[in-house]
């Protein structure tokens, strides 16, 4: 807010002492006292009240970019009536106590919904741990059976349930995530292998090569995106000839994995 600005909301004050002024000055006048005199006491006037409204501002501005100051400093900008300096005019009490209330019945609402949350989380992981037990044992007993095609719906299932599971998690990953040495080369071929009979089906060649690398990261997460990406492309595949192609570049600071297929992919539009 600049200087002007504060004036104007300061008008009637300002027009008043301009009034009580005029009428002292013309008293004085009346009563003989010497016109150079009044214009003096005039001009002083005016000077003082102008650097007391200067002081008032400055102190108003300060205060004000405090406030500022301590919401931009706060990472829960709901929080700020607990930190705020509780104001001393009468009209700012008001607003104080306003914005108390809006706060805690915020803070309060958003307790509730994280609880819910919470909750449907515990409940979404509950049930796909219990929901892996029949899910794999319809698996294995496809796959001694060699019924191949309702193996693979079983793994799709498998999946399906997999990928609930870590987008349940996705916001708490900190929680879940283990860095350890893994060797990307074992990691791909077990991402290979859990879809052997959709690339069997589809008849895709495979080309995998330079991967024998050292990497740290999460197994499981790292597993999952892998898993991910597999499975987009088995789905997009549309050529007589499905080809799916992984292999890594070493650049000194980091690995880069690269996955390519030669499937509809997007249109540029």
């Amino acid at each position: 807010m600049s200087f002007f600005t504060f004036l104007e909301e300061k008008i009637t004050e300002i027009l008043f002492q301009l009034f009580f002024l005029a009428l002292v000055a013309f008293l004085l006048i009346f009563y003989g006292v010497d016109m150079l005199f009044v214009v003096l006491l005039v001009i002083l006037f005016i000077s003082i009240q102008g650097l007391f409204q200067w002081c008032l501002y400055r102190k108003k501005r300060n205060v004000s970019q405090h406030i500022i100051d301590l919401v931009d400093g706060l990472e829960e900008t709901y929080y700020i009536a607990d930190v705020l300096p509780k104001p001393k005019e009468f009209q700012n009490e008001a607003y104080y106590y306003a914005l108390k209330k809006a706060c805690k019945s915020m803070n309060d609402e958003i307790g509730k919904i994280t609880e819910e949350k919470q909750d449907y989380q515990e409940y979404v992981e509950s049930f796909v741990h219990e929901i892996k037990i029949p899910i794999g044992a319809l698996s294995l007993t496809f796959d001694n059976t060699k019924n191949y095609t309702l193996k693979k719906e079983t793994d799709k299932i498998f999946q399906l349930v997999e990928q609930m599971l870590y987008y349940a998690r996705s916001e708490n990953t900190e929680k879940d995530y283990f860095v350890k040495q893994l060797q990307l080369d074992e990691v791909i071929h077990n991402v290979i292998l859990k879809f052997r009979h959709s690339l069997m089906e589809r008849k895709t060649i495979i080309n995998i090569h330079d991967i024998e690398n050292v990497i740290y990261t999460d197994e499981k997460w790292l597993t999952f995106i892998l898993s991910q990406i597999v499975q987009n492309a088995i789905k997009y595949f549309d050529k007589q000839e499905n080809k799916l192609t992984i292999y890594s570049q070493d650049n000194g600071t980091n690995i880069l994995l690269v996955i390519e297929d030669n499937g509809c992919g997007i249109k540029a539009s």
